[in-house]
C-alpha cells in the first residue's frame, strides 16, 4: 500500500468518488459499491492470486475487483437476478480491452496507468521469489 500512496502510511479515511456510470453497464445493484472502493480494501488486505469470498455477493463488485487485481473470486447470493447480473459483468471484463479501460478508469490513483504498473511489479515480484 506503500507503494501505490506515493511512499506514505495509508490514511485510514479514503475519500474515493461514488459509483461511475462504467461501472453499471449490465445493470444495477440497490446496494452496489463502487469498484474504485473495493479495490482499494483488496489490495491493502490480499496478495496476488488470493482467494476472495463475497457471501452476499450482489452484483459481484468484489469480484469484479478482484478478477482486475488477478485474484480468485467466489461468490454467493441467493437471489437468482443479481447472480445473472454478477455474470454479466464478470463476461464483460473478460475482453482484455474492457479490463484495460476499468483498470485505467479506477479512481484512486495517480494516473490511468498507475494500477496496470502496479499488479505487473507485483506479479514479477512474486515469480522472484519462488526462483
Amino acid at each position: 500500500m506503500f507503494e501505490i500512496n506515493g511512499d506514505q502510511q495509508m490514511k485510514d479515511v479514503w475519500t474515493l468518488p461514488t459509483i461511475q456510470k462504467w461501472e453499471k453497464n449490465c445493470g444495477k445493484h440497490p446496494t452496489q459499491k463502487p469498484l474504485s472502493v473495493l479495490t482499494r480494501v483488496i489490495l491493502a488486505s490480499t496478495k496476488h492470486n488470493a482467494w476472495i469470498l463475497d457471501p452476499f455477493a450482489g452484483s459481484s463488485t468484489t469480484g469484479i475487483a478482484a478478477n482486475l487485481l488477478n485474484r480468485r473470486f467466489l461468490g454467493i447470493d441467493l437471489e437468482e437476478d443479481y447472480l445473472q447480473l454478477s455474470q454479466k459483468r464478470k463476461i464483460e471484463i473478460e475482453t482484455p480491452a474492457i479490463q484495460k479501460r476499468f483498470r485505467e478508469n479506477m479512481n484512486g490513483f495517480k494516473d490511468k496507468n498507475e494500477l496496470t504498473y502496479y499488479l505487473q511489479n507485483e506479479c514479477r515480484q512474486k515469480v522472484e521469489v519462488k526462483q
